[in-house]
């Protein structure tokens, strides 16, 4: 019988699996290394952990959010044995600095972040405002600097209303998960809990392989998470479309519409998010609504791309029914890579003026991109290894995804129209990694478990029930 998340599992779920925060526009990551004194780690995480906000509902004030995720060697540094690494991914045990090649990512030693995949512990501040979320990041620093973490300068981000630097709406192509409430208006079936979440069956019928510490799950309720700071050349993303238009239209109103069109034609969306499956030739807001922004597919409606090309960023990042074959065997296996987001714009925006001519002011600004899933290489790598880098994506040459492809400038977009199609050359990189790293997202349990001194964990195990055994046993007296 198909495993469920019960009220009792959303205590122990980290709230970032069920929320974004969106209610918290003020986000702080704060990234440390930890010291080699295993006890004064655990007292860290010790103290921390009552903080951790968790998925359950209706239990929450005006206070700040808190999550918390730790590397494969941030959990070496608490003490957790090696046979239990042992048991973790591979992916997420190399790190993704070792990965950057299967990822088509610049080299490493340019990054700003993790770039000896040194970084143990994320720390992720959510704030209603900044003077909150700036007195978090000092209690935060502190407490980590205590107990003997090299602590980097948190990482910032800024709210820009629902939208990201390119001007686009951000966050509109989002999974549900089954069992979880809440679910969103208009979405796509919801995904199998496993997918996102270590215990519960996947798209495959399976459940995702965890950890197990002293007959611990150390990863039951848990999820893996990446973290990616991507540096976002506005200028020249805005100026090349605007150059392009300016070549086949001498109108300087018409050039301006053509800007526009060219733009959501390399998305897949329009500004507002109204996707041009639905509205191929204008932005259209009514088509933006949570209840119809994915309430379209590809195989009927645009098998060929004339509306949204199917080099276009989200029709590689999701092809739904497009993929191939029957509508049915290519929702099928799309669903077995379908990522959480929850990420956050970072950095001032652009003028429109110094965009559109392409001129570079010299600020950082971009995303942090965070996704959340159960296996980090069926997700997330294999997204954007065979999805969005593969310049031979559903059969086009030399076409890699123009926003995230991490094309080298002499990448091509075709875009079909009759009679004739369209081809774009010299495509620019608009997108530079800067860094980041792989991160694996414990329950309140784990967390709990973590902490625990050797003698404690012993003392837990052999007499009082720990938080995991007590949420079994109420899923237990719930199916009774």
């Amino acid at each position: 019988m198909k495993q469920r998340p019960e009220p009792a599992d959303l205590d122990d779920i980290q709230g970032l699996v069920y929320s974004g925060w969106g209610e918290h526009p003020y986000a702080a990551y704060i990234f440390a290394t930890l010291g080699d004194d295993v006890a004064r780690s655990r007292a860290w995480l010790a103290a921390l952990r009552p903080q951790v906000s968790s998925s359950a509902l209706g239990k929450y004030g005006d206070g700040d959010r808190l999550n918390i995720a730790l590397s494969p060697g941030g959990l070496a540094k608490l003490g957790v044995a090696q046979e239990v690494l042992d048991a973790i991914p591979q992916e997420a045990k190399n790190g993704m600095a070792s990965r950057a090649r299967i990822l088509a990512d610049d080299e490493p030693a340019t990054w700003e972040l993790g770039r000896d995949n040194e970084l143990d512990v994320l720390v992720m501040v959510f704030a209603r405002d900044p003077e909150r979320r700036a007195v978090a990041v000092i209690e935060q620093r502190e407490a980590l600097v205590a107990a003997g973490a090299t602590v980097r300068d948190a990482e910032l981000s800024f709210p820009l209303g629902g939208k990201e630097h390119f001007g686009f709406s951000d966050g509109v192509s989002q999974p549900t998960i089954e069992g979880l409430p809440k679910q969103r208006a208009g979405a796509e079936p919801p995904i199998p809990t496993g997918e996102i979440l270590l215990g519960y069956e996947n798209a495959y019928g399976k459940l995702p392989a965890s950890p197990h510490w002293d007959g611990f799950d150390l990863g039951a309720n848990g999820s893996y998470l990446v973290f990616r700071k991507l540096h976002q050349h506005v200028d020249r993303f805005w100026g090349y479309v605007a150059a392009q238009a300016r070549a086949l239209e001498s109108d300087p109103a018409a050039a301006a519409e053509l800007t526009e069109k060219l733009a959501a034609k390399l998305l897949g969306r329009w500004k507002s998010g109204a996707p041009l499956v639905l509205s191929p030739d204008r932005d259209d807001p009514t088509y933006a609504t949570p209840e119809r922004a994915n309430a379209f597919g590809y195989l009927e409606e645009d098998p060929y791309g004339m509306r949204c090309p199917i080099s276009s960023h989200v029709r590689r990042a999701n092809p739904r029914d497009g993929r191939g074959g029957s509508a049915e065997e290519s929702l099928d296996v799309v669903r077995r890579h379908r990522i959480l987001r929850r990420g956050r714009s970072y950095g001032l925006p652009m003028a429109d003026a110094e965009a559109l001519a392409g001129r570079d002011d010299g600020r950082s600004r971009g995303l942090y991109f965070i996704s959340l899933q159960a296996s980090i290489a069926r997700g997330f790598e294999f997204i954007q290894q065979t999805w969005l880098s593969n310049p031979g994506f559903m059969g086009l040459f030399a076409e890699p995804d123009p926003i995230m492809g991490n094309g080298d400038g002499t990448a091509e977009v075709s875009i079909p129209a009759s009679p004739v199609r369209l081809r774009l050359a010299n495509v620019p990189s608009v997108v530079t990694v800067m860094g980041g790293g792989y991160f694996f997202l414990p329950s309140l349990a784990a967390l709990e478990r973590l902490s625990l001194t050797a003698a404690a964990s012993r003392s837990d195990v052999a007499g009082n029930p720990s938080r995991q055994e007590q949420v079994a046993q109420n899923r237990e007296l719930g199916d009774m």
